[in-house]
């Protein structure tokens, strides 16, 4: 059912006489005279233009104005605005800082949109029609292609998920999400292109993979998503670009590997200072976390060992033992970034490492 509002407006007899005084020439303008905090907004580095940062020097607009807990506005009022009485609630679940906030997100939304490209006409496509492959191999780097559709597709729906239901307060993040939702579309745009030019199709749809994706996108609160998503399903998706770009024979899928990657990096760099200082702030969400990543790490090792990508990773890769090592480098950097966002050490814990030593003997 659609929201009613409290009152039926056009039927409002204050309303139509105010507006009715306003078209006389009336002018009350006592709004005006209430004025928000004046601040000195002006682009710190003239070449990069007025950012976030910019206008967040002042504490009266900044994040540090925030509370832990946001209880006084629940409105679509922007943060620092003179907050009336009355004003509608929108139904913001997410009203905890510590669960959102990270001092890089900012940042990271200025970078996301200075960085942006077009798939379209970016990528040099036609290369693809003397690819430089077998015929194993070109369908290898389809259905790689074709499961980073997936990934890609997910990434892009889980912050969609949590964004509408974050207070307003918090609008950098909400801002950050927004762009990473753009970014994730962008790159399952681009890898189904790939798996489509040139009169080829989709490759197979992966049990395992929608395994691990369910997992992610299952998480139930916005800290265990982010942790699932920024942390593991983006250090998965990087590793994939690094490979994609390192087996390149053409300058397409060179770029294509190279995008992938660097646009994998801002939600990893978020992720890692999101969850540091939630576990910084509440050191028993750790609890909460670990064991949600011991979970979304199985379906991981399930992805990892599905046949869809195992095995389209030994063809383009010339053979199993630089799909070992890339395994090992991919698992091993991605538990350094578990360290890093203050979770410990999950290599006794994990199920991944079980999984490496399973491959390596």
């Amino acid at each position: 059912m659609a929201y009613i509002a409290p009152k039926d407006y056009s039927a409002d007899e204050d309303l139509i006489r105010k507006v009715m005084q306003v078209m006389s020439g009336q002018l009350d303008l006592s709004w005006m005279k209430e004025r928000p905090h004046p601040v000195r907004a002006l682009a710190s580095q003239p070449s990069r233009g007025l950012t976030l940062d910019d206008i967040n020097q002042d504490p009266f607009y900044g994040p540090e104005s925030i509370p832990d807990i946001v209880r006084h506005n629940f409105s679509m009022a922007p943060r620092g605005a003179i907050l009336p009485e009355g004003l509608p609630t929108l139904g913001y679940r997410v009203n905890r800082k510590s669960d959102v906030w990270a001092d890089n997100g900012p940042e990271l939304f200025e970078e996301s949109k200075a960085r942006r490209w077009a798939p379209a006409r970016m990528i040099p496509w036609l290369v693809l029609n003397s690819p430089g492959y077998s015929q194993d191999e070109d369908k290898a780097m389809r259905q790689l292609a074709t499961g980073l559709t997936s990934i890609f597709l997910v990434a892009a729906d889980v912050p969609s998920r949590w964004v509408w239901l974050m207070n307003q307060e918090f609008h950098e993040i909400k801002y950050l999400l927004c762009a990473q939702m753009f970014d994730a579309a962008r790159l399952a745009e681009a890898f189904r292109k790939r798996a489509l030019f040139g009169h080829k199709s989709l490759g197979k749809d992966s049990w395992e993979l929608g395994e691990f994706l369910k997992s992610v996108i299952d998480s139930e609160s916005y800290p265990l998503a982010s942790a699932a998503t920024n942390l593991t399903l983006y250090s998965i998706g990087q590793a994939l670009g690094r490979h994609f770009e390192f087996v390149a024979r053409n300058s397409a899928d060179s770029m294509l590997g190279m995008k992938l990657s660097e646009d994998s990096s801002r939600p990893i760099a978020y992720g890692i200072r999101q969850v540091r200082g939630l576990v910084e702030a509440h050191p028993s969400k750790a609890i909460e976390i670990n064991d949600h990543l011991d979970l979304v790490e199985n379906g991981l090792v399930g992805f990892l060992g599905s046949r869809e990508l195992i095995e389209s990773l030994i063809l383009m890769s010339g053979g199993f033992e630089t799909v070992s090592r890339f395994y090992r480098r991919t698992i091993e950097e991605y538990l350094e970034r578990c360290v890093s966002a203050g979770l410990g050490n999950r290599a006794d814990r994990s199920p991944l490492s079980a999984f490496l030593k399973l491959i390596e003997n």
